[in-house]
């Protein structure tokens, strides 16, 4: 479960080598100035409440090191207890 997602304009993110964003026909047409959200599973969509408007899931190492270190993207320590990522359990 995606619960925390950072904004960008779409020209960074489209600054890492293998960017091939999925192609649907229920996705806008964005420009490079669109902000596009990317999500604590590294996925990027197009809003940051629709989630079957994904624009990038091809989620691997090297996309991983472009988030963290060419675009800073990290959890704040402070949102950090509040969320729950992907590779946790919810507690029940």
């Amino acid at each position: 479960m995606r619960s925390y997602c950072k904004a960008y304009h779409l020209r960074d993110l489209r600054q890492f080598p293998d960017w091939q964003p999925q192609v649907r026909d229920t996705l806008p047409t964005l420009a490079d100035d669109s902000i596009v959200y990317l999500w604590d599973d590294f996925t990027v969509a197009a809003s940051p409440i629709q989630r079957d408007q994904v624009l990038f899931a091809d989620v691997t190492p090297q996309w991983q090191a472009f988030c963290t270190e060419t675009l800073h993207f990290a959890i704040p320590d402070d949102v950090r207890p509040l969320v729950t990522t992907a590779s946790e359990t919810p507690a029940q």
